[in-house]
Formats: structure tokens, sequence, C-alpha cells
């Protein structure tokens, strides 16, 4: 066997298409979902590299030097569950719904919910804290009301992709610009250009939205019988929502992810066991398996009856699989091929920009890893600007524009299985409401085209 041979072009196809096809007949089969498909795909990667004579020990090296990548988010996926179940078992929603049913006006759910969980993440710099907490509370809120499922797990993807895009305390905000070779606070002023007009554009539409959602044949229910029930489960008050406040503040702090959860996880331990009176042994179950109502009310049991650390293994399981079989790609040479076909089409700018973003997509579809997306695309499409004369800001702009806000909208990517599992909705469901991560590469391509906002370096900038 040969260590060093990679896969050709036509290989690379054939291979593409058999793991797209494995992890879409499970999809449509609704049998397992991706999950087992991407299993298979580590399969059918054994078969090429048998039939190929490539080694496949060096191979699947490389699926386990991805998934070490990841680990992190792994755990902090599992943590998302045991702090849900705590924060369930104590209060903290229930008080938070019942707050949020009393004072926020249905019409106007979706649009407060954007900016606020674009505020929330732009602090803390990070999506997953901001979807973890203000996203769960306001997807309970937006299911008692009544409001589209899809449409309030939209708003939320989209306000904390924007602070997550943003925020120069987010890793991605920080990774692009390195790998570009731009300055940070160059990277922040030159993505204000693509990711304010779309999200101003999608508060416009959440907007319209809340408005015809509540309108006509609206029937919000009847609120005093979920606050009645609420009240009659849980002891509510400022108690409960110490967990919830405790966990805004260490983000801002930028305490690690996972210790912020698992401190709130405890706080919230605490005030189940000491305000609403429940043993250790129920708490630790709850930790575990998820909080489960005594409520006969349809839509506070689908609100209530979720949580755990085991509601999250399956998104475990289907983030290990995808990114070990993007690492394995890589070692093959499978992503080098796609990418050198999508370059040899570059005219203009404007196709520079447009390739860009396909290869940030292509990466990303492939890799499952944002970090990854970014390194494989700037490291190709670094020479291609630089060679064209183009501020480095204009590629790291680029690679955010695709490879940062591709993720929610890949089913088997780690941040949209992040975001399904989190906030209990089926990314069918949300992908339509996607809206900031349409427009802004849109923007993006209008502006290359158009030369607006795309700077030019002399040489002797080029070469620093």
């Amino acid at each position: 066997m040969t260590e060093d041979k990679k896969m050709n072009m036509p290989q690379s196809i054939i291979l593409l298409l058999l793991i797209i096809g494995s992890v879409a007949v499970c999809i449509r089969l609704k049998t397992g979902g991706p999950m087992i498909g991407l299993f298979f795909s580590w399969v059918i990667i054994y078969l090429f590299c048998l039939a190929l004579r490539i080694d496949y020990t060096k191979i699947i090296g490389g699926a386990y030097d991805a998934i070490r990548q990841v680990v992190p988010t792994l755990i902090l996926l599992m943590s998302i569950g045991v702090m849900i179940g705590t924060w369930l078992q104590s209060g903290t929603i229930a008080t938070i719904i019942v707050g949020g049913l009393q004072l926020i006006d249905p019409t106007w759910l979706l649009p407060l919910t954007l900016i606020f969980c674009a505020v929330l993440s732009l602090v803390t710099g990070t999506s997953y804290g901001s979807v973890g907490s203000a996203g769960v509370a306001m997807m309970a809120i937006g299911n008692a009301m009544g409001i589209n499922s899809g449409m309030v797990a939209g708003a939320v993807i989209c306000g904390a992709m924007f602070g997550d895009k943003l925020s120069p305390l987010s890793d991605t905000t920080n990774l692009a610009p390195a790998v570009a070779g731009a300055k940070l606070g160059d990277h922040v002023k030159s993505m204000l250009w693509t990711t304010v007009p779309a999200f101003l554009v999608s508060l416009v539409i959440f907007t319209i939205l809340g408005v015809q959602q509540t309108s006509g044949g609206y029937t919000a229910g009847d609120l005093n019988i979920y606050i009645e029930a609420l009240n009659g489960e849980f002891h509510l008050g400022f108690v409960t929502l110490l967990p919830a406040i405790l966990l805004i503040i260490l983000l801002i702090l930028k305490v690690n992810a996972v210790a912020s959860l698992g401190l709130s996880s405890l706080v919230a331990g605490l005030v189940s066991f000491c305000y609403q009176g429940i043993d250790l042994s129920s708490i630790i179950k709850v930790a575990y398996n998820g909080y489960s109502t005594s409520i006969e009310v349809d839509i506070l049991q689908t609100i209530l009856n979720r949580g755990g650390m085991t509601s999250m293994l399956q998104y475990v399981a289907i983030i290990s699989f995808a990114v070990g079989m993007g690492g394995m790609l890589d070692k093959l040479g499978v992503l080098d091929n796609i990418l050198h076909v999508l370059v040899s089409h570059i005219k203009s700018d404007g196709s520079l920009i447009v390739t860009t973003l396909l290869v940030g997509y292509a990466t990303s579809i492939i890799s499952c890893s944002q970090p990854m997306a970014h390194v494989l695309t700037g490291r190709l499409m670094a020479p291609i600007f630089k060679e064209r004369k183009i501020a480095p800001e204009i590629l790291s702009r680029t690679l955010e524009d695709s490879g940062t806000l591709a993720g929610p909208m890949i089913p088997w990517h780690g941040y949209c299985v992040y975001m399904s599992g989190t906030l209990g909705v089926a990314w069918a469901a949300f992908f339509p409401y996607l809206f900031m991560l349409y427009l802004t590469p849109l923007f993006s391509i209008f502006y290359g085209f158009t030369g607006i906002s795309i700077k030019h370096i002399d040489d002797s900038q080029a070469e620093a």
C-alpha cells in the first residue's frame, strides 16, 4: 500500500455521491436520522481505501485528529443537556416563561428574540451560550404563545450568529483574520458591511412574520391556564432566576463555557433542593435523564419534558461521525480536488468572492467544522487574494460570511446539530427562517461585483 496516495477527482466525486446517498436514504426513511448514514460513511471510505490500496490506518488517523478538535463542543453539548434539565427542575425556565407570557406581546416576540440573542451573543462572544440560555427561554415562551417554533428558532439562531460573527470575544472572529493575515479591528469593520444590513433586513422580516402570526385566525390559547399550571408545579420567584443570572455573568466574564454551565447547573440543583424541596437523588436523575412534568397540558409537556445529558448523546454521535468523516476526506485529498476545480473559474474580484464563498460552503459541508473550514479555505484562497492585491480583511470577512454562517444550515454540521438539540426544533423547521445567514453572503457577492467596500492594497502592503 502507498502511504501518501491520494484520490483523483472522479474517485472523489463517486465517494462523495455514495456518502451523500447513504445519509439521504437514512433521513428520507426517517430511520436513525443522519447518524447511521454518517456511520456507514466510515465503512464506505474503508472500502475505497481497500480497493485503491490506500493505507487506511493513516486515513482514520485523520478522523481522530479532526474529532479531537471538536471534543470541547461534545462536552459542551452534554453540559447544555444537564443545564436544561436542572433549570427545568429548579423552576428557572418556568419563571422565565411566566414572566414572558405576562410582559411580552406575542406580536413582537420574534423581533425581540432576534435582538435579545444578538445582544447577549455580542457581549459574551458565544452563540452556544446565547442559544443555551436566552434561546431556550424564548423558545419556551414562543411555544406557549402558539408562535411557529421554526420561526422562533430562526430568530434565535440569526441573533446568536450575529453576535458570534461580530464579537471580538468570539473564537471565529479571531480565527478568520489570523488565517487571512488581517488585523482583528480591520476584520470587524469589514464585516459590518455585510452583517449589519443582513441583520436589519432580517429584523424587518421577523417583525412582519410576527404581525402575520398573531393576526387573523391566531389563538394564543388561555395563557392564564399555563401560568396557573406552572405556579402549581413550581415555587416561582427571583430565587429561581439565580442559575440564569449566574450563567450570563460568567459568560460575560469569559469563564470557560463548560465551567459556566456546570456552575449554573449546580446552583439550579441547590435551588431545587432548598427552594423546591426536591431530594438529591431526583436532582441527579434529572441531570442525567431530563425533567418530566406532572402537568397535563399538552403544550407545557412539550416544553418541560426534555433536557438531561442523555438527550444530547445522539447529537454527540452525529458530530463525531460527521467530523471524523471530514478528517478522512481531507486526508484522502477529496477536499483539495474540489477546491482546485472551483478556483480555476476565477476571472474577477466578484468571481473571487463567489468562489471563496463556495469553497467555504464546500469545506463546511464536508468537514462539519468551522475551524477546519476557515483554515482550509483560507489556505487555498489567500495567495489569490494577495495576487489580486485585495486586502486580507476582505478574505477574512468572506471566510466568516460562509464558513461561520454555514453551520446551522447543514443538517449534520456540529453547529446545526447543537442548535437543533438545544432548541428542540428539527432542522427542516427552522431552515426556511435563517434569513441573516442567507442574506449576508448575498451582500458579500454584491460588493464583490460592484467594488463597494472592496479594499485594494499596493505592492508594499501586499508583501507586508
